[in-house]
């Protein structure tokens, strides 16, 4: 009997144990078929050609391609198709630089300066706040994000040395804009110095390094760090850019920063080592509280102020669609790419658009598998009524810019005016690039965007000089000075339209001896068809180069102000009165000296 009933239950267990498995098969298979179908749609509202994407959730891991992978030939995309991930890059290099911590090789706290000594470090705080590798993975060094010449450039290859993106030449390439550590302000420089400091570490080239101790380690052999192109591997992707124009993979000097290779199916693998404690094979390849901090900043005055969102070591903290996850977005030519890790859950996705397109919706996708895989609601900060709202109002100023060459158009157009609005008891933040928010009180200087669940903003200063949102500072500025900017602006942009148009009217009817002084200018302003047009018979990627468009460019923008100062000249000695045409020239001149004051003229890209 005891026999008997044994075999019974154990019976009754092993087709349990089947009968379960077929059903999680089901709902697995349902699941998957649910998300392929949803993508599907998207894919088509917003025309992009295909998407590979891989999830950890409640169902296991999952990973799959919709769409095509190459238009003209009709290649679909699959878990297996290779795509760029451009700035997801980052994070592989991360885990690189923590595995080399975690083996005493390096430490968080070395001194960058120190250790690539050959390079142009503008450091005014070096003394008391060097750069360590800390700010160079976490984005608060304060070296600028890139120049124009270091990413649009046709004379980079894949095997162009790592240290000609920081050329002798070009001494103050590294000065810092603020203190290390202080604030964050995101570089693709710093994570290229990143890809030095392993070279010069384990001496040998950063692609093979992490090739062979990430890549190899973790199991991912369908991806690389070397530069790979459509016509080398038929596997790759295209990519796309406006219009559905096919986008061939592009050579950086940065590449550290966004150069990698991947499969969907391969990034599985990553994001599961990524929720996990760091060990491999019964060793640890990261420290556990590296692993820990990957999405945690650490140092920066708005995480001290009580701001927990911002830059871990590898990934940003991110309060998106009602719950918290560490993400870094990815964005290289033809591609779109987004990793993000719930940790507390044990769940995470990643996801590659075969598609750069400005204006279309790719945070819908990034909804969609937060919605797919089910992440835990975060909770509603309550706002207080106990803030004085009126000391927060006022014009603030991106600090730093988000690139140095272009400070003046951010200061012109990306500056911020918080108003009160009393009805909802709170700030409205107003911008002329987005919509506005409303900013909820919290305690402590702290704000709650509207649309965000927990504390989005904090003020720094007893006088609330600084606002931060933990990834972008603004600094409290005049908004007499920003007037004046923009009148500077307005004032000379008409003049210039002045000049055009009187040059036109003088060559219609015959120049006047009024209106001779102003050919020379107008002149000039005709002469800039001339880099206009050099400019579309050259490719797109030399624009960042010394090219015949470029040095004629940079000439005319020197050119301009020296040919409205002879206007000028002429104009007052042979009248001496004024009229339309003297102010038109004063107010073309007043913009160029502005310009020029800012840093803005002479038009130079290849520096």
């Amino acid at each position: 009997m005891f026999l008997g009933s044994h075999c019974r239950r154990s019976g009754f267990s092993i087709a349990s144990r089947f009968l379960g498995g077929i059903l999680l098969l089901c709902a697995v298979s349902l699941s998957f078929a649910d998300t392929q179908h949803q993508l599907d749609l998207m894919l088509e509202e917003e025309s992009f050609p295909g998407i590979a994407w891989s999830v950890i959730g409640e169902d296991g891991p999952l990973a799959g391609g919709n769409g095509y992978a190459d238009l003209t030939t009709a290649r679909t995309m699959s878990a297996h198709t290779r795509v760029h991930v451009g700035s997801v890059t980052k994070v592989l290099v991360a885990m690189g630089i923590l595995h080399l911590v975690s083996e005493g090789q390096l430490s968080l706290d070395s001194t960058v300066e120190d250790m690539l000594p050959a390079l142009n470090w503008e450091n005014p705080w070096r003394n008391e706040a060097p750069i360590t590798v800390r700010h160079l993975l976490e984005h608060t060094a304060g070296l600028d994000n890139l120049r124009i010449w270091q990413f649009l450039n046709s004379e980079v290859t894949g095997n162009t040395p790592l240290s000609d993106a920081f050329p002798q030449s070009h001494e103050q390439l590294l000065q810092l804009r603020t203190r290390p550590g202080s604030q964050y302000s995101y570089s693709n420089m710093g994570y290229a110095l990143l890809g030095l400091v392993i070279e010069k570490v384990t001496s040998t080239r950063y692609e093979d390094y992490l090739g062979r101790e990430l890549l190899m380690t973790l199991g991912m052999h369908d991806s690389s760090f070397f530069f790979v192109t459509q016509a080398q591997d038929s596997r790759l992707a295209m990519g796309y850019i406006d219009g559905g124009v096919p986008q061939s993979a592009v050579a950086m000097f940065l590449r550290p920063a966004g150069q990698f290779t991947t499969t969907a199916a391969d990034m599985q693998i990553l994001l599961n080592f990524l929720l996990g404690n760091g060990v491999l094979n019964g060793e640890v390849f990261i420290a556990t509280e590296h692993m820990d901090s990957l999405g945690t900043p650490s140092t920066t005055d708005a995480y001290r102020a009580g701001l927990s969102l911002g830059h871990g070591l590898a990934l940003a903290s991110r309060d998106r669609h009602g719950v918290l996850g560490e993400c870094h977005p990815g964005e290289t030519f033809g591609f779109r790419a987004r990793i993000c890790l719930f940790r507390q859950d044990g769940k995470a996705f990643f996801y590659a658009i075969n598609a750069d397109f400005e204006g279309a919706d790719y945070e819908r996708f990034t909804k969609h598998f937060i919605e797919r895989i089910d992440i835990e609601p975060l909770l509603v900060a309550p706002a207080t009524a106990n803030v004085d709202l009126e000391k927060h109002t006022g014009l603030y100023r991106l600090a730093p810019a988000i690139m140095a060459e272009f400070a003046w158009l951010d200061w012109m157009f990306n500056s911020i005016w918080l108003s009160v609005d009393s009805e909802r008891n709170g700030l409205v933040m107003h911008s002329l690039q987005g919509e506005q928010r409303l900013l909820l009180p919290l305690e402590n200087g702290l704000f709650r965007d509207a649309e965000r669940n927990m504390a989005s903003f904090v003020f720094l200063g007893d006088q609330a000089e600084v606002l931060s949102n933990g990834l972008i500072s603004w600094k409290r500025s005049s908004l007499f000075s920003l007037g004046l900017g923009w009148l500077s602006l307005l004032t000379g942009v008409f003049g210039l339209l002045y000049l055009l148009v009187r040059g036109f009217w003088s060559l219609l009817h015959g120049p006047t001896a009024d209106g001779r002084p102003l050919l020379i200018p107008w002149l000039c302003l005709l002469a800039f068809a001339l880099p206009v047009y050099l400019y579309t018979k050259q490719s797109y990627l030399q624009f960042g180069e010394f090219t015949l468009a470029s040095a004629t460019l940079a000439a005319l923008s020197c050119l301009l102000p020296v040919c409205l100062v002879f206007a000028a000249y002429r104009m007052w000695s042979h009248q001496g009165r004024s009229n339309f045409d003297q102010v038109a020239v004063l107010f073309s001149l007043q913009l160029c000296l502005v310009m020029f004051q800012q840093g803005a003229l002479p038009l130079v890209f290849w520096q």
